[in-house]
């Protein structure tokens, strides 16, 4: 087996799920990237982009840059933490959850049409194996 190739199935997977959730969603201001972000902080209280940027392994400056697309879409709201003024809480608002549940519909759909007759103990296997090299490969910098 070529161990590297694990990679490139990985990799072409995700840009797979990115085109086929950009042509899918029609949210306003929503494409495949933002939805992660939005799905990330939908599943939290609040959330830092500092947060965003190490769980989810994005560049700050693309984190930012969304963070204000959503934030001026309605999305989500940012307010700053009083206890310490370099920190910004980032809440999800209720047109964010409405378009949480949209974007969960696409990404399922996308995931049934792959996944197929795939049995779910595989899937549940596959899950379990793909979080745990998640958690070992944060030792990255």
């Amino acid at each position: 087996m070529d161990i590297v190739k694990i990679g490139k199935f990985i990799g072409a997977l995700h840009r797979r799920f990115q085109t086929a959730m950009n042509h899918q969603l029609t949210l306003p201001e929503i494409n495949a990237s933002n939805a992660n972000f939005l799905l990330f902080i939908s599943d939290h209280d609040r959330v830092t982009a500092k947060q965003i940027t190490t769980e989810l392994a994005i560049n700050k400056g693309l984190v930012s840059r969304e963070m204000t697309r959503l934030e001026n879409a309605g999305y989500t709201t940012r307010t700053p933490d009083d206890a310490d003024h370099r920190n910004t809480w980032i809440s999800i608002t209720p047109k964010g959850m409405a378009a949480c549940k949209t974007i969960r519909q696409v990404k399922q759909g996308l995931w049934d049409q792959v996944l197929g007759d795939t049995p779910a103990a595989d899937i549940e296997l596959v899950f379990t194996q793909l979080e745990a090299w998640s958690e070992q490969a944060k030792k990255f910098k």
